[in-house]
Parts: C-alpha cells; structure tokens; sequence
C-alpha cells in the first residue's frame, strides 16, 4: 500500500512504551520494514510532548500502558496541527474502549503478527481507522449491549440524511464523494458534517466517528 506523505516530507512515527524491551522490539521491526520512515522513542508523555515540541510527529504508536489515568493527557488536545494519529497497541480487549474514548485512530492487540502490525501503521497513516477483528468484534458487542440500554439515556436524533452521511463519513468517503454519491453538493456535505459534529459534540472527525460508535449509531446506520 502506497503511503501518503505530507508535503512530500518523511514520515516521523514515535514509539511510547513504558518498557524498553516493547519499544525496541517495535523500533526494530518498524525500521527493518519501513527504512524510508523516520522514527523517535519515548518512556513516557512527558518524554513523547518534549520530542514532539522539537519535530513533527504523523503517527504515534502508544503501548496500552500508557493509558492509565495519570498518563492519558497524552491523547489530549495539546498538540499542533494536524496532531498526530494515534494506533495503540493493546494488552487485552479492555483498553478497546479506552482507546476510543481519548481519541485514539485505531487498537490492536499486542498478540498480532509482525506484517499485521505493519498494514495496520501503514493504514493509519493513510488516514483510515484501524481495528483489529478482535477489537471490532468487542466493539459491535459493546454497542449492541449499549443500544439495548439505550432507553436509560437520552437518544441522540439525527435526520436519515445525517445518518447517511454520517455512515459514509465512518467508511472514509471524501466530502466530494459523499456529494456524488448522495446526488447533493459539498457545500451540503460540509453543512451536514458541522451538524453532526455539533449534535454528537464533537470538533473532529475522529471524535464523529468514535461518538457514533460509542453510541451505536453507526451500526444502525450501515444496518439501515
């Protein structure tokens, strides 16, 4: 898969990992597989905020260690833009969640295999949303245990335009795009996209995305 780069720049990903042995162990099969790229480390979120204070950062592979309370301000909105997208690599299905919830762009498990790992950074960097079918499997089960609790909470009303642009926002379609598709202009396109982000509470279209699936609505839409 072809990467695309910003401004024909090398692409920079930081490794954060509390354990020297998880980051050298990701530095080296990254930097065997992907010697075009340019790569720092980090053992923590004040190390990984100092790193990126000094260069650019377009991908940050984050151990699931990480996330614990006292050190996930690193997915906070204190970066630059564009901030950097986030691929956590998880211990176990519980940080799923978490991940989505402080903004991360994708999760997948520590068990997976080296050229798996390797598609999903690739992936991320593209701008996709990665999750690996464990992941995905623990997040459609979540939300289908969320919608039928959902009476418990006030519901979210989106129009069916909304939900179909929202739908194809999810599956990474372009404003242009989506215009096509829906036989609407993306003027129309953008207006929707501002609603959504306005009813789901949300700046960004990571945030869009990880709301709706928090709250089920991107099921329903692709359902539907």
């Amino acid at each position: 898969m072809a990467v695309q780069t910003r401004d024909s720049e090398t692409i920079r990903i930081l490794v954060v990992a509390g354990q020297a042995v998880v980051r050298r162990g990701l530095l080296g099969l990254l930097q065997t597989s992907c010697p075009d790229f340019g790569f720092d480390e980090a053992a923590s979120p004040t190390e990984a905020m100092k790193i990126y204070s000094r260069r650019r950062v377009d991908l940050m592979l984050l151990d699931s260690g990480m996330l614990a309370a006292e050190d996930s301000e690193i997915l906070q909105p204190k970066w630059g833009e564009p901030p950097p997208r986030v691929l956590v690599i998880a211990e176990s299905d519980e940080h799923f969640w978490q991940a989505l919830r402080l903004g991360a762009c994708g999760c997948i498990l520590r068990s997976v295999d080296g050229n798996e790992l390797l598609h999903a950074v690739r992936l991320v960097i593209s701008g996709y949303f990665v999750f690996s079918r464990t992941a995905a499997e623990f997040i459609a089960e979540s939300c289908t245990r969320r919608s039928s609790t959902a009476s418990a909470s006030p519901a979210v009303r989106l129009t069916d335009r909304e939900r179909e642009v929202l739908g194809l926002i999810a599956q990474e379609y372009t404003n242009a795009e989506i215009a096509s598709r829906l036989c609407i202009s993306p003027r129309t396109v953008d207006a929707h996209r501002a609603r959504l982000m306005q009813k789901l509470g949300t700046r960004n279209t990571a945030g869009l995305v990880r709301i709706a699936i928090e709250q089920g609505l991107l099921y329903r839409v692709q359902a539907g």
